[in-house]
């Protein structure tokens, strides 16, 4: 087991709990929380720590955690004697709506996020929607955002029942909260089943990313989460597909008042400057020479993934508002 301070302190686990006990020869590696958890140095403890524990080929990893815990774990028991199986028991709502679908596991690496990885899709997914649903405040929207992105590229019925719903989202009634979740996971596997290698149809759920990893990465991930920075990323790619003649007007306008209305970030913090958002964007794994690929909106629900000159992402930086980190 992979886990994290704040998921290790959790009394239930689910189903997994009676299975890890029962285990014959078991490991339980905890980390930290936050992105700096996310690398080489982590990677290698795990690796270690399954190696001296004598754990088999038979093995499985079972990531109880967030974001982090999940890519650092799902790559631990991707390369561990060429392959073990993976189960994400997603403990947030960031992880649990995108990060443990789809299989995509990696670490940062310096400026270069999520340089190091690769696809290695779980066993399955559990996730406790009680649990999840009890997150601190801040971490509740951050999973929020993930949520946005997903109804903006792909579903427009969905994001319009977001907009009626936001409310009860942020108050986390439980209805809500499974129907939201539910239809997440509907939509991803969706687009995961078509395109499970990121060749096509998977590149348009990066909406907002480029930029947010940016973001990111220019705040040496500290202030922000990574879903506030993503909040970020789509209001500028709404802007820009609008700049372009791809977006309505209004529709741009909608975007930016929904995540507004859930409490995300639409406005550029004071603490990335232009010249350090370009040395981010210059490590984007998705660079193509002196244009990087970043996904824009043709309508809410319609988007498609095009390279465009890393100039014009420095653009529409520089016609963002300041907001205080």
């Amino acid at each position: 087991m992979v886990t994290d301070i704040n998921a290790g302190t959790m009394v239930t686990w689910g189903s997994r709990r009676d299975a890890f006990v029962r285990a014959g020869r078991r490991l339980r590696v905890v980390l930290g929380t936050g992105e700096s958890y996310k690398g080489f140095l982590y990677l290698r403890l795990i690796l270690r720590a399954m190696l001296r524990a004598g754990i088999g080929r038979d093995a499985v990893v079972l990531s109880l955690g967030g974001g982090v815990v999940g890519d650092v774990a799902g790559l631990a028991a991707a390369c561990y004697m060429r392959g073990v199986s993976i189960v994400q028991h997603p403990t947030t709502l960031l992880a649990c709506v995108d990060s443990s679908m789809g299989g995509k596991v990696g670490i940062n690496t310096g400026a270069f996020k999520n340089a190091v990885g690769c696809i290695h899709p779980p066993r399955y997914m559990e996730a406790q929607i009680g649990r999840v649903a009890a997150l601190p405040v801040r971490q509740w929207r951050a999973g929020l955002a993930e949520v946005a992105k997903i109804a903006a590229c792909l579903d427009r019925d969905f994001y319009c029942w977001i907009a009626v719903h936001a409310h009860d989202m942020a108050r986390r009634a439980a209805p809500a909260v499974a129907s939201m979740v539910t239809r997440c996971a509907e939509l991803k596997s969706y687009v995961t089943a078509r395109d499970d290698v990121e060749a096509g149809a998977r590149a348009c759920l990066n909406l907002g990313h480029t930029i947010g990893h940016a973001v990111e990465s220019g705040m040496r991930y500290k202030h922000w989460l990574h879903g506030e920075a993503v909040s970020l990323g789509i209001v500028l790619m709404a802007h820009a597909s609008h700049r372009l003649g791809m977006l309505p007007r209004a529709d741009a306008a909608r975007i930016v008042r929904m995540l507004a209305s859930l409490r995300l970030p639409v406005r550029r913090p004071l603490g990335v400057d232009a010249a350090r958002l370009a040395d981010a964007l210059s490590a984007d794994k998705k660079n193509r020479g002196e244009s990087v690929c970043v996904v824009l909106l043709r309508g809410i629900g319609d988007c498609v993934a095009l390279e465009v000159p890393r100039n014009a992402m420095l653009c529409a930086w520089a016609c963002a508002v300041h907001r205080p980190t």
